[in-house]
């Protein structure tokens, strides 16, 4: 869409706010669709093929990792924030819309860092899904499990930062 390679563009990197950038709101929106949905994809599929929680929180970090490192894009590619939503919101979907609409939305219109809202909604959800733990037998691993969801985004960044090349 619009003959640019977002790979050839800028820092390189294939992420949603590159696809912003360069061609606009219509392909963002398409993006956006696209990588929440393969996350959504993963954890459904899981879900339908076993009952098992564990099994189903494999597949959605699966999904992750196979964004942040797409074979197809030789081990490259974006952040994985929008598939950590789609993994997120299929799991545990009136937590994270409430902390979504309570912390991201108002700390991304404050700061407009993705990144950084992106860690406050993790944090954010985290302390709701704590709080259920505590109260209502939510299972732990449920808890910890968007904190190493987020490891893997700081994982990249830190791969993405230590690549990108210094242009003279």
């Amino acid at each position: 869409m619009g003959k640019i390679d977002v790979r050839q563009e800028g820092d390189g990197r294939i992420s949603a706010s590159a696809i912003h950038k360069r061609l606009g709101v219509v392909p963002f929106v398409l993006v956006v669709i696209m990588d929440v949905g393969e996350g959504v994809l993963a954890v459904l599929v899981a879900g339908m093929l076993t009952e098992s929680l564990i099994v189903v929180l494999i597949a959605g970090f699966a999904a992750v990792v196979g964004h942040n490192w797409s074979v197809f894009l030789k081990f490259k590619g974006g952040l994985g924030a929008t598939t950590i939503y789609g993994v997120l919101v299929s799991l545990v979907w009136w937590q994270f819309l409430a902390v979504a609409a309570a912390a991201f939305i108002l700390f991304l219109l404050i700061i407009r860092k993705s990144g950084l809202s992106t860690a406050v909604l993790i944090i954010g959800l985290s302390i709701v899904l704590l709080v259920q733990y505590l109260f209502q037998n939510t299972p732990l691993i449920l808890v910890i499990y968007p904190l190493v969801l987020i490891l893997l985004m700081v994982l990249k960044r830190f791969q993405v930062s230590r690549t990108i090349p210094v242009k003279s």
